[in-house]
């Protein structure tokens, strides 16, 4: 391991943990705080279009400036977002201020953080670099949705933002120690060509394994509705799915290489569980929680395979916009939808699994380097 991929696994560690303390509570934050269930699902709709616009002038900022840079904004939106938690304000001014702050987060983070990825799995095995970073993303977040309820049960939310806050900034100085050469190239963004080189069965693979993003914003709001209205209950049952996935993450994720088809597999598992989830009775949560974590992660680390291997034969900045828009269009179109008909919680669930069930009979196909580099 040299010493690049050491000071970025620091950097997943830190700032992965900083924003999983409070991450996955937003939502239901917002509903505790006083906002309906159908201002709360607008919220998500507004972050994914967000997201959706900010896709190309990320990707614009991390071709022809910095991913340090872009990181930098990512981290700094989030943080304003937790303090703007610490200040709600029940109205559609506020909605949308923090689906703007929780997009630029989303797309500054992830673009930068996926960059950050592939330079470092490129001068290693995809399969085994990949499994170390996923596990040390994994050993991350194990406590963290936990020691976040807790905050938020037993202190305050301003404490839980203080140290969140705290280790991302700590989290920086090692992003800052990255020594990545930047890749400047002559190559335009030409979105309809890259289109049009990649098959649209890959596309929508890719974009529908973002829908996982969307089932998992659900989840904590049904069971604080239904299930227990505290958070520790959220975050103990995502304390046993994080204990799950990482024990997978680290028995399985040199495996992907094999030729048998774990991603139709995962799709099919992922949605299982989650159809589990929101049917079974409440002494059966932790095991279904168990299994989601293995679901998931086996979901995670098939898709990532192909997203690598094929990011390769392309211009990358180009590879990553039509990822970037794909995942966050359908995310936007689906959430929409919900939106404008669908009230019930456990229908929502249901709605988003029927575009990653359309997934299951869909395969990779495969992209020869002759035929498809984009030039």
């Amino acid at each position: 391991m040299d010493q690049n991929q050491r000071t970025f696994n620091i950097y997943v560690f830190l700032s992965t943990f900083a924003r999983s303390l409070i991450e996955t509570f937003i939502g239901t934050i917002l509903y505790k705080a006083g906002f309906s269930l159908h201002q709360v699902i607008l919220y998500y709709v507004l972050v994914n279009l967000f997201s959706l616009i900010l896709s190309y002038p990320c990707i614009k900022l991390s071709k022809d400036y910095s991913n340090r840079v872009l990181a930098f904004i990512g981290i700094i939106s989030f943080i304003i977002l937790q303090i703007t938690l610490n200040h709600i304000v029940v109205n559609y001014y506020y909605l949308v201020l923090c689906s703007f702050l929780f997009g630029t987060y989303r797309r500054g983070y992830w673009i930068s953080r996926r960059y950050y990825n592939l330079k470092v799995i490129k001068k290693h095995n995809i399969a085994s670099t990949y499994s170390i970073i996923s596990i040390v993303n994994q050993l991350s977040v194990i406590f963290a949705s936990y020691i976040g309820s807790l905050l938020l049960d037993f202190i305050s939310i301003k404490a839980l933002t203080i140290i969140s806050i705290l280790l991302f900034i700590i989290s920086v100085l090692f992003l800052y120690h990255l020594h990545f050469e930047h890749e400047k190239n002559n190559e335009k963004i030409n979105l309809f060509k890259t289109i049009k080189k990649m098959p649209f069965q890959n596309i929508y693979l890719f974009a529908s394994y973002e829908l996982l993003n969307v089932v998992k914003f659900f989840i904590p709001l049904y069971l604080f509705i239904n299930v227990k209205d505290n958070y520790q209950t959220i975050g103990l049952l995502q304390l046993i799915s994080n204990l799950a996935t990482l024990i997978f993450a680290y028995l399985y994720g040199k495996k992907i290489n094999n030729n048998k088809n774990y991603l139709s597999i995962s799709i099919v598992f992922t949605v299982l569980v989650f159809l589990a989830k929101v049917n079974i009775t409440t002494s059966l949560l932790f095991l279904v929680s168990f299994l989601e974590g293995i679901a998931t992660k086996m979901y995670e680390l098939s898709i990532n395979k192909y997203f690598y291997e094929f990011s390769k034969k392309f211009e990358y900045y180009n590879y990553n916009l039509v990822y970037e828009l794909a995942q966050n269009l359908l995310r936007f179109i689906v959430t929409f939808v919900i939106y404008l008909f669908i009230k019930d919680l456990q229908t929502m669930v249901y709605f988003s699994l029927l575009f990653m069930i359309i997934a299951i009979p869909i395969n990779f196909k495969e992209i020869k380097n002759k035929d498809y580099k984009v030039k």
